[in-house]
């Protein structure tokens, strides 16, 4: 009887040892596999309060100033990303 729990234990580990490693290096491997082609980047955040914050995202070579509340998402500002910080696109 001892023999059959030590055997079921010394089982369970091994599949222990196996899966572990397995579950991590694929779950990394999905991961870099999502993060590829993502055309939206956050390049800062102000946080002005509770649940408030100004975002600057670039997308599509242009950069948004966000403004976020609980009732709201706001565009404030545009310009491209090879202007310099402060010029305005008409």
């Amino acid at each position: 009887m001892d023999s059959e729990l030590i055997y079921g234990l010394v089982r369970v580990a091994v599949i222990l040892a196996i899966m572990a490693p397995a579950v991590y290096f694929i779950t990394r491997w999905y991961g870099r596999q999502q993060g590829h082609g993502r055309s939206i980047r956050v390049q800062d955040v102000v946080h002005l309060g509770v649940n408030r914050a100004l975002y600057v995202v670039e997308w599509e070579n242009r950069r948004y100033l966000i403004g976020v509340s609980p009732q709201a998402i706001n565009i404030i500002d545009t310009v491209s990303s090879d202007s310099p910080i402060g010029e305005e696109i008409e």
